[in-house]
């Protein structure tokens, strides 16, 4: 076989494959299975249209959800380091191992 043709046989065999890609591609659905779980448009609509009528709705950050407990706050004064002869019993054992 001549190079020429197989040349011409490899460009063929590549835009016929380039070709049935495209196609294929196309016909694929976009955004399908989400998964069990996701939110839909649906209640993402209806929960949009239930802080419309809210009357103290105060803007986007009040969709969210409200923590059910405040973050913990850091203790004004350290904690109390332990007794130095505590820590040198503690230095020692760490050593002998």
């Amino acid at each position: 076989m001549s190079p020429m043709l197989t040349a011409l046989a490899c460009l063929l065999s590549l835009l016929t494959g380039m070709t049935l890609m495209h196609v294929h591609r196309r016909r694929l659905p976009q955004h399908a299975g989400a998964g069990e779980g996701a939110t839909n448009v649906w209640q993402l609509i209806e929960h949009v249209e239930s802080e419309a009528r809210r009357a103290d709705s105060t803007g986007r950050h009040h969709l969210r959800e409200p923590s059910p407990e405040p973050p913990p706050q850091w203790p004004e004064t350290p904690p109390e380091a332990p007794p130095l002869e505590l820590q040198h019993r503690v230095l020692e054992t760490l050593r002998r191992l």
